[in-house]
This record gives structure tokens, sequence and C-alpha cells, in this order.
């Protein structure tokens, strides 16, 4: 078991992060997304901010059978959790990281660029992408893996995949009650970093990338048997 205060940018190390099917869905509504973002504008440069406990449980040889296609990124080196505490900061943080990428792609000046010629600070929007959000197992590129998610069977599943990060798809998306509040943290985002750079320009938009990435820390609790996953919860 660890305990240690790590930021984003460590967390998602050569890891994969799955919501499991024992837990609820996205529940965060406008009151907590305000606090969040409001947090993030507010944090100085030179100080950083405790966003609370992240409990993770490493998925056994035997669940990972049942990840399919996803299990490429596990032969190459990457861990595999069950985020048991924590998961709403966690699909805030994905969601919000998603939009600036999004965002800095749609910029006029950088309309006709690649991935990998765009750059938020010193990274490239490809690096960020391929660490944060999905890589795309080579060399055909055709599967799609996604570092943070939910389980295969949970409704969240696909909408996280089509609606929130925008893969393309041809089935039918179940809609929730959880996956309404994911699209609403979406919009959410999308209209305050909007309104970030019309007030101070790709600047204000780089420095909220570091403080999101380097300025969060959390309080990660590493679970190691079953009897601590429902001990965990019960807090």
């Amino acid at each position: 078991m660890s305990n240690e205060l790590i930021s984003l940018s460590t967390l998602f190390q050569n890891r994969l992060f799955r919501i499991p099917d024992y837990q609820r869905g996205y529940a965060w509504k406008k009151e907590q997304l305000v606090d969040f973002w409001e947090d993030l504008l507010n944090l100085h440069e030179d100080r950083y901010h405790y966003t609370g406990l992240l409990s993770l449980k490493a998925v056994n040889k035997e669940s990972l059978r049942l990840w399919g296609e996803d299990s490429w990124l596990i032969d190459i080196g990457y861990k595999a959790y069950h985020v048991v505490d924590g998961q709403q900061r966690l699909t805030t943080f994905s969601i919000l990281m998603y939009e600036i990428i999004s965002f800095i792609k749609r910029l006029d000046e950088n309309q006709e660029k690649s991935d990998d010629q765009i750059f938020i600070g010193f990274e490239s929007v490809k690096a960020i992408t391929e660490k944060y959000i999905m890589k795309s197992r080579p060399p055909e590129n055709m599967i799609k893996t996604y570092m943070f998610g939910y389980e295969l069977d949970n409704p969240s599943y696909n909408y996280l995949k089509h609606k929130i990060f925008e893969e393309q798809f041809g089935g039918t998306i179940v809609e929730t009650y959880y996956t309404q509040n994911l699209m609403y943290a979406k919009k959410f985002f999308a209209r305050n970093l909007e309104s970030l750079f019309e007030a101070e320009g790709i600047d204000g938009i780089e420095k909220l990338y570091k403080r999101l990435t380097l300025k969060l820390m959390f309080n990660l609790h590493e679970i190691e048997d079953d009897y601590d996953v429902f001990v965990a919860l019960k807090q």
C-alpha cells in the first residue's frame, strides 16, 4: 500500500483508470464545477492545491481479460487500476483536459497543423493527448484506448468515448442522469475556456493547463486487497 501526494502529471504516467461497475456515475453539477474552476483560476503559480484522496485498486489478471482490446497497453508496461474513491474529480479533470486540447486545436493559427505541430507550453498536443486522453495501437492505429473511462457494461462507457471525447460511433448511445452531467461539464468548460481566452489570450490557457497538471495534488492511496475496497467505500 502506498500513500503519497502526487500531481496529475505524475498520476497519469503509464496508468490506465476505469470506474468499476459498483460505483455510481458522474454526479457533479454546476456548484461543484464552479468551485473547481475558481480554485484553478485563483491558484497562485507558486502554490499547490490539495485536491483530496484518490483511492486506486490494481486490476487483477483475471479482470484484465475482460478489457479486450485495451489490454495492449498492459503488455508495454502500463498498469491498470479501478478508481475506488475520487472518480468525480478524476472525471472532471479528464473532461477539462479534453476541452483544453479541443480548444487549442480550433484556434485559427492551428487549423492546418497536425497534433505534433501544436503546442501547449512546451508539450505537443499529440503528447498531451496520448498521456491524458487516448493512445492508438500501432502500427495500424485502428484501436483507440482511453486512459480514463468506465467498464464496458456501464452506460457511461460509450457516452464518454463518443459524446464527450467525440470518437465517431454509429451505434446507439444510452443517456442517463449521469451522462447528462457529463455533457453539462463538457459544455461548462467549453464556455469558460472561451471566456478565459477572450480575457487573457493563449497565455491564460497555458497557465490553466500548468495549474491543472502540476499544481493540483492528490493524496494517492493504492489498495492491495478486496477488504480495503469496502472499507474505503464506507468512508
